[in-house]
């Protein structure tokens, strides 16, 4: 069972970091000499310079992801697939955001507005890198499985449940339940062919992670609401369990 090296994954992760970085900076040279006296015209030309940096950056963060992905696979079955570079781009979603970030302007707080657009760059492109893994594993003949596996210093409370299922996703249907990004998100989606897995990538010592959290949590919670940490948690369990019933649901229509 061939295993996929630790530092093939971490060198996907700075890729994607510098990709991000580089279209960050693009966008901010654009953000810091905006007049925003005129409101529309602003909104307008940071719609145009990041659905643009996006269009371009979002092919290079793909295409390290399906490079990856061939890599992968060779390590693990001999062969490449051939991976092909899927963004799963929305230029309207992007805009959308845009939009809804301008109240921030429009109440005078021009960095908050600023850090918005920056984040929503970041969470395009982690995304794509995400999506072109799940678009070519469906496509795949030797049906591989995923799973999220963190590749940086500090993985949030959300991302560590997720990672600690291990390499359980096999098919589009069901590749919402990793399809969750978010700024300076270092997760990524990664495909076993063989059971072999990711160097260093230990599920069930991610799981005792998370659910230690969850627990010191029920403790606290418990304290305050006069209950039981048993049942505080296993309340949070259940709220955790209706979460992913109403995202496969969400996923079906």
């Amino acid at each position: 069972m061939a295993q996929i090296p630790r530092a093939a994954l971490d060198y996907l992760t700075k890729e994607i970091n510098g990709i991000s970085a580089d279209a960050k900076a693009k966008v901010m040279r654009v953000l810091e000499k905006l007049d925003w006296r005129d409101v529309p015209a602003c909104r307008d030309a940071v719609v145009s310079v990041v659905n643009t940096a996006l269009d371009t950056y979002s092919l290079a963060a793909a295409q390290a992801a399906a490079d990856f992905f061939d890599a992968s696979r060779t390590i693990a079955v001999g062969s490449p697939l051939g991976a092909t570079a899927v963004t799963g781009r929305d230029p309207f979603a992007t805009e959308g955001a845009v939009r809804a970030f301008v109240d921030k302007a429009n109440e005078g707080d021009y960095d908050a507005f600023n850090r918005l657009v920056l984040s929503r760059i970041d969470y395009e492109l982690k995304r794509s890198a995400g999506r072109t893994m799940v678009e070519n594993a469906a496509r795949d003949p030797l049906k591989p499985r995923y799973a999220r596996v963190p590749s940086g210093s500090e993985t949030c409370r959300f991302c560590l449940m997720l990672a600690s299922r291990g390499f359980v996703y096999s098919s589009k249907r069901n590749a919402g339940a990793v399809d969750h990004y978010h700024n300076d998100c270092d997760c990524r989606v990664v495909c076993d062919w063989t059971g072999g897995g990711v160097e260093g990538y230990d599920p069930d010592a991610i799981n005792d992670e998370w659910r230690d959290l969850e627990w010191a949590d029920a403790e606290a919670w418990a304290e305050r609401n006069g209950t039981t940490a048993d049942e505080e948690y296993a309340k949070r369990m259940r709220q955790l369990g209706e979460s992913a019933k109403r995202a496969k649901k969400r996923k079906k229509k």
